[in-house]
C-alpha cells in the first residue's frame, strides 16, 4: 500500500474550485450491444489498482492537506443495474455527488437495458478531462487483453502529480517572460452578465446539442480558409452568440478557455489534471463573424507562441510556496463563494475536451455506437461550455442547476448557438 503524501499545488486549486461546481467530469459510452460483466469487472479492478488515486481521500488539518490511500475495491467503485428505460437512471447517475473527503474519487456505473450504458463519473480534483479519458483508455486496453485470455502486466505506481519538472525546464529569462505575459493581461475586463435567480435551484442536469458529422467536417472547412482552428472556431461563434443574446454594452468582453500542459510535461499519473485556464479579451467593435474569427484566431496564436498556457503557474507557485494553508483556502474560497452567490461576474468559459478515439475506446469487438464528456455542474452565474467529439459528432453540454427561468434561457441560448453555425458558418 503507498503511503500518503501532500497534495500537490495543482490539485490543491481544484479543491478551491468546488465552490462554484461540483467539479466533476462524466465520460458517458452508448454501446449497441452487451458487454461482458466479468470482463469489465476483471478489468476495473486492475485498472484501480494502478491508479490508486482512485480509492484515495482528501485529509484537511490546519497546517496542510494529504491525500490517504486505501485500498482498492471493485464494491467501491462499480455498480451494475438492469431496467427496461434507462434514462431516468441516466440521469440520476450522471448528477450523483462524489465526496472527495470520504472517497472514491470516481464511480463507474453499468445500466444494461436491451444495451449497455457505461458511465464514468470522476471528481475534478483529480483528474480533467484529458485524464478522464485516458483512464478509460486505460480500462478498455485491459478489458481487451482480458478477453484474449493474456495477462495484465504489472505496474508499480509512483505518484507523479507535481508540476515541479515544469519549472525545472522553465529558464529564467522565460518565466520573466510569462509573467510580463500575465501582467499585461487585463485584470478589470468586463464580461457578459444577466441577471440570475438563485431561488429554487433544485435540477441539476445537463442540456447538450449535437453538431452532425457532415456539419463538423463544414466547421473544419470553413475554419481552414481563414486559417483557425477548430477552438478558434467554437470561441468565435461562442462569442458571437454571447454578443447576440446579450448585446454590446462594453468595447471589450473577456472570455475563457482551457489548454492542456501535459505536452511540457514528461511523466504524468493517467489521473491528473494538468488543465490551464486563458482569459482573453475581445474587442467588441468587430460585428461580423469572419473578423471575429480571424482576431480570436490572431489572439490564441500569439497565446500559444507565447506559452501563455504557462502563465500562471510561476506565479501560483510562489503563492502556495509562501502562503499557509487556512488562509488560501479562505481566499479562494471567499472569491468563489461570491461568484456562486451572483455578487461577482465569472467570465463565459469554453472547454474543449477533445476528441474521443474510437479504436482506444473499444472493449474488444465491442465498438461504441457514441461517446461523449460532460462537464462540471455550474451555479447560473457561471456559464460553461463543454465540447467533446465521437466519430466526427460534436456534443455540446451546459452543466447547471435549473430554475424555470434557467432552463428558460440555457435552452434558448443553446438554440441561439446553433443558429450561429447555420447563418455563419454552414
Amino acid at each position: 500500500m503507498i503511503k500518503n503524501f501532500k497534495v500537490p499545488m495543482w490539485d490543491k486549486m481544484q479543491f478551491f474550485c468546488k465552490n462554484i461546481s461540483d467539479h466533476q467530469i462524466r465520460f458517458v459510452i452508448h454501446f449497441d450491444t452487451s458487454l461482458d460483466l466479468g470482463l469489465l469487472k476483471n478489468a476495473i479492478q486492475i485498472t484501480i489498482k494502478v491508479n490508486p488515486i482512485t480509492c484515495a481521500s482528501y485529509v484537511e488539518n490546519k497546517n496542510e492537506v494529504l491525500w490517504e490511500f486505501s485500498e482498492c475495491e471493485i464494491e467501491k467503485v462499480f455498480s451494475y443495474y438492469e431496467c427496461e428505460e434507462p434514462t431516468q437512471l441516466i440521469h440520476e447517475k450522471l448528477i450523483s455527488k462524489l465526496n472527495t473527503y470520504s472517497g472514491p474519487q470516481l464511480i463507474l456505473n453499468l445500466i444494461r437495458s436491451k444495451t449497455d450504458i457505461l458511465i464514468l463519473n470522476c471528481d475534478h480534483t483529480i483528474a480533467d478531462a484529458a485524464g478522464v479519458r485516458d483512464f478509460m483508455y486505460q480500462l478498455a486496453a485491459n478489458y481487451r487483453i482480458l478477453s484474449q485470455n493474456k495477462t495484465v502486466q504489472k505496474q508499480t505506481y509512483i505518484p507523479n502529480r507535481s508540476l515541479k519538472s515544469l519549472s525545472n525546464k522553465i529558464g529564467l529569462k522565460q518565466k520573466l517572460s510569462i509573467l510580463k505575459v500575465t501582467k499585461s493581461n487585463k485584470k478589470n475586463a468586463p464580461t457578459f452578465s444577466r441577471p440570475i435567480d438563485l431561488n429554487n435551484l433544485q435540477n441539476p442536469g445537463f442540456r447538450t446539442l449535437k453538431i452532425a458529422p457532415a456539419d463538423f467536417d463544414k466547421i473544419k472547412r470553413f475554419g481552414k480558409k481563414h486559417f483557425a482552428t477548430v477552438n478558434d472556431m467554437l470561441l468565435a461563434i461562442y462569442f458571437f452568440t454571447l454578443k447576440r443574446v446579450f448585446g454590446n454594452s462594453n468595447k471589450t468582453n473577456r472570455l475563457t478557455y482551457s489548454s492542456d500542459l501535459r505536452a511540457y510535461l514528461d511523466n504524468y499519473d493517467t489521473l491528473s489534471n494538468y488543465s490551464a485556464i486563458h482569459n482573453i479579451d475581445i474587442n467588441n467593435a468587430i460585428n461580423g463573424f469572419v473578423p471575429l474569427l480571424k482576431e480570436i484566431s490572431a489572439i490564441t496564436k500569439s497565446r500559444k507562441q507565447m506559452k501563455y498556457d504557462l502563465a500562471d503557474f510561476p506565479l501560483m507557485a510562489i503563492l502556495f510556496k509562501i502562503t499557509p494553508y487556512k488562509k488560501l483556502e479562505g481566499v479562494f474560497h471567499k472569491g468563489f463563494t461570491k461568484i456562486k452567490e451572483g455578487k461577482s461576474i465569472a467570465a463565459p468559459s469554453l472547454t474543449n475536451m477533445g476528441i474521443i478515439d474510437k479504436k482506444r475506446i473499444s472493449f474488444g469487438n465491442v465498438i461504441p455506437a457514441q461517446s461523449y464528456l460532460l462537464g462540471t455542474i455550474n451555479h447560473p452565474s457561471l456559464l460553461q461550455l463543454a465540447v467533446s467529439t465521437y466519430e466526427k459528432e460534436i456534443t455540446i453540454s451546459i452543466g447547471s442547476y435549473y430554475s424555470e427561468g434557467n432552463n428558460t434561457f440555457i435552452s434558448g441560448f443553446l438554440k441561439e448557438f446553433e443558429n450561429t453555425i447555420k447563418k455563419e458558418v454552414l
